[in-house]
Formats: structure tokens, sequence, C-alpha cells
């Protein structure tokens, strides 16, 4: 067992204390409300909150209805709980968290007051307390459910109206799993909510009781895998340890050397994360360990097309535990840095065995299952380097392609395996090779550095009625509103492969050729609507490949608007969920 410095001890059993005391004041919050608003509820009642607890709603309302409070103004006891689970996420918030007048707690798309779609957690206080009693003051409880919803947003969900869809359900519990998990959480403790609140019955938008207490399994055991857990991870009794956030260090002037992989509790792997150097827990754990000085070996998740994703919290992956830790740690950070500030997510795989697949194949499949990027707009780059294979990929997110045009990142990371791999090997550690290594991702970091990920509108019919206004005004497409823009829309699918040369639905051939699949959309407005889609896009999307004659939800990229609204108007299109 590591020693563990004393020092450090103080600042987790405040911690622990800090966050127990939120779990208290939720039950009086609770006690509170019973008190002036009568009975508590009764398990019967509970069971249809909590069914619609975890459930993502549409930005306007449906199927909760919720009054838009003031944005700058959130609810104290919700936002700290999902502050202490973002700093074990390594990942920036995309949403804020407000109290407002919802049953439970939603993932809500809410339009500002410049009409601009953001991302929001809304929670009930009281219902929060009243989750605590029904699982007889089990405080992991309603952290399981904000952890939910956090991973709808992290996510990239796209949130339709009239409730949700049961697999982005499904991703949302792997993802509360797999983070209360880091948390310290014993398996049962992150599975209570469910086990005690939900029906077995599937609904129509949320699986029953026994597929979600399944999901949530699979992600706190893929978590204790990954940090080395071994055979631990398969008993469920054992919480995971809190993983310490460190500032990365200086570049160490010699390699470091490998280390075997270790449990949870002996070394944690260090993570840039937007909060403070000492991690919190919830229950009375030991201290954490510092950050890791060693390289450690990580386990990544299997690639299969079957398997239910959920988002990543990194952006590099060591299987081999090669890599320098301290360079390691700075680029962690700066990937970081750069989604927080972007919303561009880059993640870099080193892996041992691509599972008979192409490096291609490979991270393609784990684009889906990390969920790198958000996966509403596209904006994930996945790097692949399999040296045992001598194989390596670059798969770009449908939104990065699209900026990033045809540049291919994969030679150079063929290059490095070449000159680099066999001293990686000799020494046991890549030292000064592992900056060689992020270069393929810096370089995406760089050229995306401008990127704007921003919906800015939520129908086509008013990013065209913009275009219109702007149509022999705006000539700079700097100043323009609509140029390049993301637009939220809704249509049904009239063709899956529109012929070409025909004006009433035109079809850009060039865009065919450079491997674009043309898809004929009718929007609410009437607007006849052109989507040009990544064909690989398809495979990333909870709903399965887009059908004739259903009704989507879209989020697209403006690609060639008229300012007739009679003509066909051209977007990239992004994601997509079915709303019909």
């Amino acid at each position: 067992m590591n020693h563990i410095p004393t020092a450090n001890i103080r600042p987790v059993a405040i911690a622990c204390a800090a966050l127990l005391g939120l779990a208290c004041a939720g039950v009086a919050l609770a006690q509170k409300a019973a008190a002036t608003a009568g009975p508590k509820p009764t398990k019967a009642q509970l069971v249809a909150e909590l069914a619609a607890t975890l459930q993502a709603c549409s930005y306007d309302g449906s199927p909760v209805a919720f009054s838009p409070p003031d944005l700058s103004k959130g609810g104290g006891t919700g936002k700290q709980v999902v502050a202490e689970i973002m700093k074990y996420t390594g990942l920036p918030a995309n949403f804020v968290v407000v109290e407002g007048q919802v049953p439970n707690a939603a993932a809500v798309i809410m339009q500002g007051p410049d009409k601009v779609p953001r991302r929001v957690i809304a929670y009930n206080p009281s219902f929060m307390g009243d989750v605590i009693r029904a699982t007889k003051a089990n405080n992991w409880a309603p952290v399981s459910i904000m952890a939910h919803e956090i991973g709808h947003h992290l996510s990239g969900h796209t949130i339709v109206p009239g409730g949700s869809q049961p697999p982005i359900e499904l991703e949302s519990d792997k993802f509360s799993g797999f983070v209360l998990y880091k948390m310290g959480a014993p398996l049962k403790d992150a599975q209570n909510a469910i086990a005690t609140l939900i029906p077995e019955k599937d609904g129509e938008t949320h699986p029953g009781r026994r597929k979600r207490l399944a999901a949530i399994a699979a992600g706190w055991t893929e978590a204790c895998e990954l940090q080395g857990g071994g055979a631990a991870c398969h008993g469920g009794t054992q919480g995971g340890k809190s993983v310490a956030v460190a500032q990365a260090p200086a570049p160490a002037a010699t390699p470091a050397p490998a280390a075997t992989a270790a449990t949870p509790a002996q070394t944690p792997v260090a993570k840039p994360a937007p909060a403070s150097a000492n991690a919190l827990a919830i229950t009375a754990a030991p201290a954490p360990a510092p950050a890791a000085t060693a390289a450690v070996a990580q386990v990544l998740p299997k690639a299969d097309a079957n398997a239910l994703p959920s988002k990543g919290v990194q952006f590099i992956y060591d299987e081999f535990g090669i890599l320098d830790p301290a360079i390691r740690a700075q680029f962690e950070k700066q990937m970081h840095d750069h989604a927080q500030k972007t919303g561009v997510e880059i993640v870099t795989l080193l892996v041992k065995d691509l599972n008979g697949k192409t490096a291609e194949e490979y991270a393609q499949a784990m684009m889906r299952q990390l969920r790198v990027g958000k996966l509403d707009v596209g904006n994930g780059a996945v790097l692949v380097v399999a040296p045992e294979q001598g194989q390596a990929a670059a798969v770009l997110g449908a939104g990065v392609a699209l900026d990033m045009g045809s540049q291919d990142k994969a030679a150079q990371l063929d290059r490095w395996i070449k000159t680099a791999w066999t001293l990686c090997k000799k020494k046991n550690a890549c030292g000064n090779w592992t900056e060689n290594l992020m270069l393929a991702a810096d370089h995406i970091r760089r050229d995306t550095s401008h990127s704007d990920w921003t919906i800015a509108y939520s129908s086509l019919g008013d990013l065209q009625k913009t275009d219109a206004a702007e149509n022999g005004k705006v000539t700079d497409p700097k100043q323009s509103k609509t140029w390049r823009k993301i637009t939220r829309l809704s249509g049904t699918v009239e063709n899956l492969a529109p012929p070409t040369g025909v004006k009433s639905a035109w079809v850009n051939e060039a865009k065919l050729k450079s491997g674009a699949k043309a898809v004929l959309m009718r929007s609410a407005e009437g607007l006849t609507t052109m989507l040009y889609i990544d064909p690989r896009t398809e495979a990333l999307m909870p709903g399965g490949k887009l059908e004739q004659g259903k009704t989507y939800t879209v989020i697209a990229r403006a690609a060639g608007l008229s300012w007739n609204p009679k003509d066909t108007q051209s977007l990239d299109l992004l994601s997509y969920a079915v709303t019909e």
C-alpha cells in the first residue's frame, strides 16, 4: 500500500463534511416543503416522479412545464452538487444549473433573451430531499440523478420535443455509473435511485429498471477497469477512489519508468479539470493519493459496434503505460482548455490491440463508444496509434471534418510509429517522444481554435429569413449572421437518394463527389431542404440510420442558403434525432 501524506487528509475530510452537509440540506429543504405543501409523497408518487426525472426535455418545455428563470441565478445546493460531480469528469461544463419549477430534475434546452438555445440542468430541491428519504437516507441517490442529467449535456444529446429516447437514457445511466465509481460510490449506491424507484416495465421514452441497472453497472465497471482495478471491478462492493486534480508539472528531463497497473486505491491517474486541487468525496474514505508521478497503463473498453456508448472523461489513453506522465499531463490540460474554450474534444489513443479492426475502424468505433465531442454538433476527433500492428488513423466528427477539409493526420502518426516506437519499447518509456506523438492532436487543436459551435438558430425558418434580410447588404462572411452558422430544425425526410439535375430540389454534385450523401427533407416551415451527410455519421446516431417518411430534429451547418424561400436550402448535417 502506498503511503499517503497526512497533509492530504484534512482537505478531504473537510470536503466529506461539506458534501454530506449538502445532502442534509436537501433533506431540510424537502422537510420544509412538506410542512408547507402537505403530506410527503408516497413511494408510488416518487416512482412516477423519478420516471420523469431522468428525461431529456425540449427547449419549449414539454413534457415538463418549465418557467424559464434568470439564467444567471441558480439554486445553491444543486449547483454545488453538480460542481462536485464535474470535478471527477475531467471535462468542462457546457450547461448552467438553475433551480426551477420542475417536478424533479431535467436536462433541458432553453432559449435565452437573445433566442440562442442554451443547455440547462433544472432541478427541484424538494424532490431531491424526497429521493433521499425514499432511498433510506442514501446520499448517493440524488448525486446519481444529477450525474445522469450531466451525462445528457456532456454527450451533446439532441433533446427533442415530447420526451426522450431509450438509447440516450441508457447512455446517461452508464455515464452516471462511471462517474460515481470515480467519486467513490460502491455499485449498490450508484444504482440505489433506479433500484428503489424505477418500475421494471419499459416506458415509451425510458427503459425499465433491469436495463438501467445494467447500464449503470457497465459504466461503474468500465471506470474501474480503466483505472486498473482488475478482478476487484466485478465485486461491486468497493467504490473507486477520488482522483486528485493537479496542475501539469514541468516536462521531465529524462523519461519516466513505466509502472504496472494499479488499483484505483493505489495510483489514480492525474486529470486536469476546472476545479480546485482538492478532490472531494461523498463518504468518509481515506484521502486520495496525489497525482501519479509514474506512467500507468489503462484498459480501454473493447471496440464493439453493439456496445452502449458512454461519455469518456479524458483526452489521452495509454494502454502501454509508456507515455511520459509530465508531458502527458501538460497535453491533457491543453486539450481540456481547448474543449472549454471551443467545445472541440480531441482524444488520442495509444492502443495495444485493434481487435481485428483497421485503425480507422477502431477510431470510428471509439468515437461512438466514448462519445468524443458533442454528439449534436460533431466537434470531436479521435487519433488512434496501434504501434504493435503498425497502424494509425485520425477520424474526425462531422463538424470538425468540415473545418479541417482533407488534411491527413494519420500519416503524421504513422511516421511516429516508425521513428519512435522502437526507442519507446527499448526504454519502456517514451520520454520526450510523448510530445512528438501529441503533435497531431495539437495541429487539430490549432486548426479548430476559431470554430464556432453555437447552435445559433432554433429553426431553419429563422435562419433563412435572416439570410434573406442580409441579401445584397452583407458581402463579408465575417459580418454575416448566417454564414456557416449552425441551426436546429425539424422536418420530414422525403427522399434518401434525391436525383441530380432537378431545379425544385437541387443537389450539389460537388458535395456528392466529396463523399457526402444527399437527403431531401421538408422542413417544418415547408422549406425544401437538402442535407449533406457524411455516411459515417449515421453510425454514431443513437436512433440509427435516417428513414424516409420519418420526422427528425436535425442539427446542421448552413452550406448554401437562398433569400428565396421557394429555392432549395442546403445544409451540412451534423446530427439528428427521431421526433416521430
